[in-house]
């Protein structure tokens, strides 16, 4: 019986050889499947990687204008506020201001005086004053006429 079992020893050998064989075959076929993933993939990052260098080589000289133009603008903001503090500085607004509420308070003085002289105008008076020259010229006129 020993030759027996060799025998059947041999045949599970055998068996186990012709499973081993086929897993081996289809681990083989997913390790082709999964490189072939694995490849495409890298494909796809390299296109992906592609298109954003050439967006960013694309963009940049954009966003490089549009930072040289915001500082040049800066600058001249800059500039410009410089000059207006300069000119608020040396210009005498307390002093414009003192000189117009001088001639507000001059103007407001001889309105007043005007109005004084005004009101001591005897208007009657003047009125017959009128009338009086006007009956002496009348006479005077038809006779040169």
């Amino acid at each position: 019986m020993g030759n027996e079992s060799q025998e059947n020893y041999n045949k599970a050998v055998e068996a186990h050889n012709k499973d081993m064989a086929i897993v081996e075959k289809r681990q083989l076929k997913y390790q082709k499947l999964a490189f072939a993933m694995s490849f495409i993939t890298m494909l796809m990052v390299a296109a992906i990687m592609v298109v954003i260098v050439g967006a960013v080589l694309y963009v940049k000289p954009m966003i490089t204008d549009i930072y040289d133009s915001t500082m040049i603008s800066l600058q001249n903001m800059e500039t410009l506020t410089d000059d207006l503090n300069k000119e608020m500085k040396e210009a005498d607004l307390e002093g414009t201001v003192k000189n117009i509420n001088s001639l507000t308070v001059k103007a407001t003085d001889d309105l007043t005086d005007a109005m004084d002289r005004l009101n001591s105008i005897d208007f009657e008076t003047l009125n017959k004053a009128i009338k009086n020259l006007n009956d002496t010229v009348e006479p005077l006129a038809r006779l040169f006429r």
